[in-house]
């Protein structure tokens, strides 16, 4: 039997090392406005690769950690928020201020600050006068208003959009369409920033209303055990792991080790079935011929061998060629690297991390519903890159989106070298932990402030707006005109 393939760490640290350090290719442009994803990808990437203990040190310096935390606080923007750019930032008024209603905040740039804020904190030193410690990590966070502006980003249904946009005369609207990944980047917000405190208490802000988001996303379950954005379209491994994941971070305890398959992930309508299409995602990858010379090297869909029927039935087999266990993200589609993570990720999830072979010495079989040491051959022999990083596609470029979820993919399933990683997050363990410091920090400066509010007098914004229902209701007898949730 061969060799089995190793990660070569050091290769892929030199590509993260590359990518931070030098501008990225050409084909990035046209992400320019995601800025904020791709630093997350970085990010999180050397933070996998660099376990405490394991004499790997980062490639970032403390100097330029302070100086992306500045950048991300940079880009908060005052009603709630973060924007995904400088670039799509707005010019501020007249008087030097931008108006709230001229946010170009969106919800996928703002769980990445969040997360990026937590990965760049050093977890060991509490006590940085540059705010680099863990307690002071969502140091500059407005946590009230992002709260509130989250909540504005849910519709009725219990769905949630990307943006709020003001239109003249209408009022805000939810922009962004109907995306399982919306729900579940709110839940991972709602998560971070809340906390445990009560209605009435200092610090409280109104929340969102989960059970609307937790009736929204089991109703988006397909006939074949899937999750799409709903019921009545075609099921997708991501957004499968953004409908668990989103469950599983609505009955999540704010501190501690998670509840993989809790009480809302066990209500999910058809979880066998969901399990059997997980794991149906995977598929034996054959070798494709050597490409000729007028052959499209950009489609995605030209990989034939491994859809091709045999003539005959008995040339159908099931025991040969089975080293490379690739995984797709829909049926009948062709393999991609971060299906890996989006399979693998959203099984953890459910709780069934055992199953996926995690922690399995050598010797001992893989795991049960993911063939582990077949996924991982193909990914560290036909998607690593010779110059570190993973391709989206065999033979293909490496990409700072599929390098980041390839190793995630390893992580969830154990691999050797890497940091423990939490599959709810998406982030390093020790990354969840520093949030839950920060978290409580946070909430304690804002608990403080409302204290001091009730103290000197000064009515806190929950109080007033409470105080102005009540004069509209008293005075109309409904709900006046000129109050808007939206």
């Amino acid at each position: 039997m061969a060799d089995e393939p190793t990660l070569d760490i050091d290769r892929h640290l030199r590509y993260w090392t590359m990518c931070l350090r030098s501008p990225l290719p050409h084909h990035y442009l046209s992400s320019d406005g995601n800025r904020m994803a791709l630093a997350y990808f970085m990010i999180n990437s050397v933070a996998i690769l660099t376990p405490p203990g394991s004499g790997k040190p980062s490639p970032i310096p403390a100097s330029d950690r302070r100086s992306l935390r500045r950048w991300v606080l940079s880009l908060q923007q005052p009603g709630g928020g973060f924007a995904g750019s400088p670039t799509l930032a707005l010019p501020p008024g007249p008087d030097g201020v931008q108006a709230v209603d001229a946010s170009v905040a969106n919800l996928p740039a703002t769980l990445f600050a969040l997360q990026l804020l937590a990965l760049l904190a050093d977890d060991d030193d509490d006590d940085d006068d540059d705010n680099d410690g863990a307690a002071a990590a969502f140091d500059g966070v407005d946590r009230a208003r992002t709260l509130r502006w989250l909540r504005r980003l849910q519709r009725p249904d219990g769905s949630f959009g990307e943006a709020l946009k003001h239109l003249p005369g209408r009022g805000w609207f939810v922009g962004g369409g109907y995306d399982m990944r919306y729900c579940y980047i709110a839940a991972a917000v709602r998560w971070i920033l809340r906390g445990d405190v009560q209605e009435g208490e200092p610090g409280w802000v109104d929340d969102f209303d989960t059970h609307a988001l937790a009736r929204y996303i089991l109703s988006s379950q397909t006939y074949d055990g899937g999750f799409a954005g709903s019921s009545q379209e075609e099921p997708h491994a991501g957004y499968a792991y953004c409908a668990i994941g989103a469950l599983a971070l609505l009955d999540r305890p704010i501190s501690g080790h998670p509840r993989p398959g809790g009480t809302l992930v066990a209500s999910i309508r058809d979880r066998p079935g969901l399990i059997r299409w997980l794991a149906s995602r995977q598929f034996v990858y054959l070798e494709p011929p050597e490409p000729q010379e007028d052959d499209d090297d950009d489609d995605d869909n030209d990989d034939e061998d491994n859809f091709r029927l045999p003539q005959r039935l008995s040339d159908l087999s099931l025991t040969e060629n089975l080293r490379h266990v690739a995984c797709n993200g829909r049926t009948n589609k062709v393999a991609d690297t971060c299906y890996t993570w989006w399979v693998g990720g959203a099984l953890a999830n459910l709780g069934l991390g055992a199953e996926l072979g995690g922690g399995v010495a050598d010797g001992e079989a893989p795991g049960v519903l993911l063939d582990r040491a077949g996924a991982r051959r193909f990914l560290l022999e036909r998607m690593a890159h010779r110059i570190g990083g993973f391709s989206k596609h065999p033979g293909g470029p490496p990409d700072v989106y599929h390098a980041c979820f390839g190793l995630a993919a390893l992580a969830v399933l154990g691999e050797p070298g890497l940091s423990e990683f939490d599959s709810g997050l998406a982030v390093p363990a020790r990354t969840v932990r520093v949030m839950e410091r920060a978290r409580a920090a946070l909430v304690e400066r804002d608990r403080a402030r409302d204290r001091a509010s009730e103290g000197d007098g000064t009515k806190r914004p929950a109080e007033l707006a409470g105080e102005a229902v009540a004069l509209g209701l008293a005075m109309a007898g409904k709900k006046p005109a000129w109050l808007s949730e939206r």
